[in-house]
């Protein structure tokens, strides 16, 4: 009982105990050996007092984290995947995705109205004709809106591949945060031998493949002065 309220109170009072000590050894520096003593005691409560921290401490997250910070040198602005596509891939496949989404929501808008529209004619008007009319343009929009759907997935698909051969290529570098057992790691530099074997969504801003599964992907111009030291081969 005792020991343990004797650890608790070192715990809580580590701190101030650590700082009198270091205050003690600038008042008494006088060549002795008293001082080297003092800095060790303070050293030792600090280390007490910080254990489980140090403890859960990883060097691999430290090394992951100084691998990103050093990466992100030189890179201003990062996009996420579907607008680095805008800025770094081919402009007319980019258009034609653009306007394929423009065009979707063009049409929800207009489906949105027509359904308020319907329920007010076929609240004053209750004819068989009037509905089937109705019907039939929403049954209109929502092909067209399936077709422009389509339109923007196939886009999204080739402008995913463009990125990736840039990504391979070291042209653009990319960050994100690994997944383990469901588990979202800390954010780090994505290395270039990972997306060989990856696919890339840049709608969700996700890759994933070979047990690897990266997500909150962002994208930014790549310094290739930096990739020997960023391009690592963990796969974690």
């Amino acid at each position: 009982m005792v020991k343990s309220q004797l650890a608790s109170w070192i715990q809580r009072y580590a701190i101030w105990i650590a700082i009198l000590f270091l205050f003690a050894i600038v008042s008494s520096a006088n060549g002795t050996a008293l001082p080297f003593v003092l800095i060790c005691v303070a050293i030792g409560l600090i280390i007490f007092r910080y254990w489980d921290l140090i403890n859960a401490f990883a060097l691999s997250d430290f090394s992951k984290w100084a691998r990103t910070r050093i990466g992100s040198i030189g890179i201003p602005h990062w996009h996420t995947p579907y607008h680095a596509a805008t800025r770094f891939c081919d402009p007319a496949v980019v258009k034609t995705r653009n306007d394929a989404a423009a065009k979707m929501n063009s049409i929800m808008m207009e489906l949105v109205k027509g359904g308020s529209d319907a329920v007010a004619v076929e609240t004053k008007i209750p004819e068989q004709e009037t509905t089937r009319h109705i019907r039939s343009e929403v049954t209109e929009s929502y092909s067209a809106y399936e077709t422009a759907r389509a339109v923007h997935e196939q886009c999204n698909r080739l402008l995913a591949r463009d990125l990736l051969k840039q990504l391979i290529a070291g042209d653009l570098i990319a960050k994100g945060s690994s997944t383990q057992n469901g588990i979202v790691q800390s954010e780090c530099i994505i290395p270039k031998s990972h997306w060989t074997n990856m696919s890339f969504d840049i709608s969700t801003s996700e890759a994933s493949g070979s047990g690897l599964h990266y997500v909150h992907i962002v994208v930014g111009k790549s310094s290739k002065m930096l990739w020997a030291i960023t391009d690592g081969t963990d796969r974690s």
